[in-house]
């Protein structure tokens, strides 16, 4: 059992299947591996179970359908549609009201291969009830005419009243698996081969081969073999044909990018009230303590030293401000400060008439001395 789980977990379903084929100790660690508590077990050992192609192991596989776990539900209605089995009808009919459309699909798959005529995928909930609960005390003439109405052949009615008749439980007819197993990659035991004249088992024809060749390695080596097995020229061509479409003939160049440099503008600065301040004191004052200190001051260390400095006797008082300013100097301090009027005196008051001085005051420093160099005359 150990050999087997573990082969199991590492996904090599096909070699358990080939192991369970040879040797009856495996084969019942296979089975055994259907109530495993590891859900991922039980699931794939569903999976190999397919492997070994040997009907008889339905019983075993119907009590996995009422797994907790849907893959593993999946799994089970999977294997059981591929065994078509008279004796899982009723097990795959109830399958149908499972709440997963996964296994509701597998079992109407198997249903169909039994049973053909209706499509089980789409019958009613009441055709399933009936099924299930109704058709035991039914008379054999109420249930032709359900049968009937669902649409079932006459064919396959025949077929089931046979086996409803005897309960299902009949003997297990083999050779009902030779078409499936004519194009199935399902390896047969010895004995199983030998009571299937009909079935052929085999790889790819060298046909199928010569048309696979067409495709690049890497890509053939991702199709599953299983797969393989089961083409025709046709359906290899046909295959070979979509996936030429889907390869592209040269990979696509990576796109260069072209990102375009943008010059940083630098947004004009709105004068605070500490700005304002600031712009207040006298310039010796701004001169002696510096641009950068003064920024850190609160507006009320500002205020103060604006106070203090206008109590102190300045030293220019000597000379009257009128003997010295230009009236235009004059008008620019009184509307900008000292420093900026300074800046802004240097440009021809003919180049200024143009900027709108709510626009002047709103300039730092830093884009006055900017603009006077941008406007300053040249030769």
């Amino acid at each position: 059992m150990a050999k087997t789980r573990s082969l199991l977990l590492e996904f090599e379903t096909d070699e358990v299947g080939r192991l369970a084929r040879d040797s009856k100790t495996e084969r019942k660690a296979l089975i055994k591996a259907f109530s495993d508590p590891s859900d991922i077990v039980r699931e794939r050992a569903l999976i190999a179970v397919v492997e070994i192609a040997d009907p008889t192991v339905v019983a075993d596989i119907v009590k996995a359908l009422s797994d907790e776990v849907l893959d593993v539900r999946i799994a089970a209605a999977q294997a059981l549609a591929f065994y078509h089995q008279p004796r899982t009808v009723p097990d795959l009919i109830k399958g149908l009201k499972d709440t997963s459309t996964w296994v509701r699909s597998h079992c109407a798959v198997g249903l169909s291969k039994l049973l053909n005529g209706p499509i089980w995928a789409r019958i009613s909930e009441d055709d399933k009830e009936k099924f299930i609960e109704d058709f035991p005390d039914m008379t054999e003439e109420d249930v032709n005419k359900f049968l009937t109405g669902i649409k079932m052949r006459p064919s396959a009615i025949d077929r089931y009243m046979n086996w409803r008749s005897k309960g299902f439980d009949i003997e297990i007819d083999i050779s009902s698996l030779a078409e499936e197993l004519e194009s199935s990659p399902i390896l047969l035991s010895e004995d199983a081969a030998a009571s299937l004249d009909a079935a052929k088992v085999s790889g790819a024809s060298d046909e199928v081969e010569v048309i696979l060749s067409e495709l690049p390695d890497e890509l053939r080596e991702t199709l599953p073999p299983e797969d393989l097995k089961r083409l025709t020229p046709a359906s290899a061509r046909e295959l070979v044909q979509k996936l030429k479409v889907a390869i592209p003939s040269e990979p696509k160049k990576k796109k260069t990018v072209k990102v375009r440099k943008v010059k940083k503008v630098r947004k004009k600065k709105k004068l605070t009230a500490q700005d304002d301040l600031i712009d207040k004191l006298p310039a010796e004052v701004r001169k002696e303590v510096g641009d950068e200190t003064l920024s850190t001051l609160s507006i009320d260390e500002l205020e103060a030293l604006l106070s203090s400095t206008a109590d102190a006797e300045p030293e220019v008082e000597a000379k009257p401000v009128e003997e010295e300013l230009d009236p235009r100097m004059q008008l620019l301090v009184d509307k900008y400060g000292q420093e900026k009027a300074e800046l802004l005196f240097n440009i021809p008051e003919v180049m200024l008439e143009g900027i709108p001085e709510d626009q002047i005051e709103e300039m730092d420093l830093e884009t006055v001395k900017g603009l006077t160099q941008a406007l300053e005359p040249r030769e």
